[in-house]
């Protein structure tokens, strides 16, 4: 487990915690990067699993999360490596485009 924890030593409620954590993670990336689907091609042919490095965005948003168990979504608590790699994708700033 990338959180340097024992996954045997974590109990059912923690185990949902961090599943719900990736769920958020997942949910923040799709929203930055307007990229609306995880393995199936969005209207625009995009797919979350396209881009390995966005899985990378969504391990440092879990570990940031449970390490710091509060996370408030501002400019000034976005981890830096999570958002340099979301700038790279963020296809719904980007004016017409389509693919």
């Amino acid at each position: 487990m990338h959180l340097n924890e024992e996954e045997e030593a974590l109990s059912e409620d923690e185990i949902s915690y961090i599943n719900s954590l990736k769920e958020a993670a997942i949910s923040y990336v799709k929203g930055q990067t307007g990229i609306k689907e995880i393995d199936t091609e969005d209207d625009n042919g995009r797919k979350l699993d396209d881009y390995e490095d966005l899985t990378t965005v969504v391990l440092v948003l879990v570990a940031d999360m449970y390490d710091n168990r509060q996370y408030s979504v501002d400019k000034s608590s976005v981890n830096k490596v999570a958002e340099s790699i979301l700038g790279l994708y963020r296809f719904n700033l980007v004016p017409g485009e389509s693919k």
